[in-house]
């Protein structure tokens, strides 16, 4: 009798786990993403990632008065390219102030990218930031960010950056989101587990 009881519960919990399975996902998805309210800073920080939204997004936010800098944070990958040279040109060609534009051209990790930034931040005497990512890496980088710029004393705040590559909305129904949140949800673990 105990089992029949033990199994008719695990039963139920199946079935209320396969009915409420895509608010569950939908929650799974939506905890990947961070969004800070936006606010006026020294820099706008946008770091190598899917594509030219992210610097596309600084320079409106700059024009927009949010901002007085750009830093941008790439580094090398497929033996002929910088992402940091890519986003430099890209600001440039966008009306980005040389003078204003600050490049880090080493990054390879989103940890690199907040130690480089911050670097730069204290050699121009610069003390707030608005970080910019794709909306799947704002949680994980705004904590990579944070640890290493209060280390620094320096503040930053994560805007989600709509880049046309992640929708968080039904992530699940689509091939690439899946595997874009899986593999962030393996590197927030790693992480987490190194702190």
């Amino acid at each position: 009798m105990r089992a029949r009881v033990v199994a008719l519960a695990c039963a139920v919990i199946a079935a209320a786990a396969w009915v409420s399975r895509e608010p569950i996902l939908q929650a799974v998805g939506d905890f990947l993403v961070v969004s800070d309210p936006l606010e006026k800073a020294d820099a706008v920080i946008a770091i190598g990632g899917d594509g030219p939204e992210r610097v596309a997004t600084a320079m409106k936010l700059l024009r927009d008065g949010y901002g007085e800098w750009l830093i941008v944070s790439g580094g090398p990958y497929a033996r002929e390219f910088n992402s940091g040279h890519l986003m430099r040109d890209q600001a440039l060609r966008a009306g980005m102030s040389a003078e204003r534009l600050l490049v880090d051209d080493q990054a390879e990790s989103t940890a690199d990218n907040a130690r480089g930034s911050a670097r730069l931040m204290e050699r121009h005497r610069l003390a707030s930031a608005v970080l910019l990512t794709s909306p799947y890496h704002t949680r994980r980088a705004g904590m990579i960010f944070s640890r290493e710029f209060r280390r620094r004393r320096l503040s930053v705040r994560v805007i989600a950056v709509d880049d046309g590559h992640f929708r968080v909305e039904q992530w699940w129904t689509r091939v690439f989101e899946r595997h874009l949140v899986v593999r962030e949800y393996g590197k927030l673990v790693l992480f987490l587990g190194g702190i």
